[in-house]
């Protein structure tokens, strides 16, 4: 009997060990995909010798409809359902919800307007890299205030609703094409809007129902904006570090938990301030 029960624990542990999966997605026509990203930020601002923390958070709830899919390739629509904001620092605060009659009217409605107009068309391979991207409407003015403080509280959220280019990977693409098993790892680099990403995944864990990934990333960037009249500089580089969980039978991401440290300079006609933010972004596909 001991042997028997040695013998079958060796043959189910030398199976687990073999498991290998494959980025293949699998959708179903007519399928709604609701994907929901809320990022939590803590600032550290040095003002005057004083150290001032400013909080953000934002969520962004959207969906993809799947409107035809083959072995080959997978047509999905996607668009905006609600935006979400609210901060705090320095003795004041600020809250935001598109679903709010009222905050619409204000300061934010006119760019949460443009970004929830603009609706996307996405065909992407097998294992999810972008084939082709179309997207419809206006992009937020960057002229305009609201649009300015917009784009700084969303973040890189912002990236979840761009359409990516064609041969950049999908908010799909996890796995790799080829197969791959507990121990495996790969890499990738994205140049996006004038900032090197660099990304590595690793197989922590495949069980009956999900892929456990480990994920890390490195990004570098520079770039001038306009904030209030006033040119800024901006130099930042981020570290990310999380776990992706993967739906075992379709391919399909399920959740990603990413914790990203920001440090660099921000130059402006009044000088250089340091930042030193860190941000929790969860992501939640259902």
């Amino acid at each position: 009997m001991r042997l028997f029960a040695s013998l079958l624990l060796m043959v189910v542990t030398i199976s687990a060990q073999a498991q290998k999966v494959s980025g293949k997605l699998l959708f179903q026509p007519g399928q709604v995909l609701n994907v929901s990203a809320k990022s939590t930020m803590s600032n550290l601002v040095n003002a005057m010798g004083q150290e001032i923390e400013l909080k953000s958070e934002s969520t962004i709830d959207q969906f993809y409809r799947v409107t035809n899919t083959t072995d080959e390739s997978h047509t999905l629509s996607h668009e905006v359902k609600r935006i979400r904001m609210n901060s705090e620092g320095m003795g004041n605060s600020m809250s935001f919800d598109s679903d709010s009659e009222k905050d619409m009217k204000g300061q934010f409605g006119g760019p949460v307007k443009e970004l929830m107009a603009k609706k996307m068309n996405l065909v992407i391979d097998a294992s999810g890299t972008t084939m082709m991207a179309m997207s419809d409407g206006s992009n937020t003015k960057k002229s305009d205030g609201g649009g300015e403080m917009l784009a700084q509280f969303i973040g890189g959220l912002s990236e979840m609703i761009e359409a990516p280019k064609q041969g950049e990977a999908s908010f799909f693409k996890v796995l790799p094409s080829n197969e791959v098993g507990k121990g495996d790892g790969w890499t990738q680099t994205i140049d996006r809007n004038g900032s090197k990403i660099e990304e590595a995944y690793s197989v922590a864990e495949i069980n009956e129902n999900a892929i456990i990934l480990n994920f890390l990333s490195n990004t570098s960037s520079s770039r001038v904006q306009e904030n209030m009249g006033m040119e800024v500089t901006i130099n930042v580089k981020n570290k990310t570090e999380g776990k992706i969980t993967v739906d075992r039978k379709t391919g399909i991401v399920k959740e990603k938990t990413l914790n990203t440290t920001a440090t660099g300079t921000v130059s402006t006609g009044m000088g250089e301030f340091p930042i030193n933010a860190t941000t929790t972004t969860i992501i939640t596909v259902n």
